[in-house]
């Protein structure tokens, strides 16, 4: 997870972050694609999801 350096973390928000972590390993990462970086953004009750680029060895060449 990434945050901001501004705001310093505190005890509750390594909870949240671990709570949040937990629920995307258990309800979410099954729908990500294994060989592409997968980022979620929430900001202001929307989500955005970017789809990062397939690894080399997973496109399949057509020749």
């Amino acid at each position: 997870m990434t945050l901001s350096a501004a705001m310093p973390q505190t005890p509750t928000d390594e909870a949240q972050k671990r709570a949040i972590a937990d629920a995307v390993w258990t309800d979410l990462l099954w729908l990500m694609p294994p060989d592409r970086t997968v980022t979620v953004t929430v900001q202001e009750g929307r989500v955005a999801v970017e789809l990062g680029p397939p690894s080399p060895a997973s496109i399949v060449s057509a020749h």
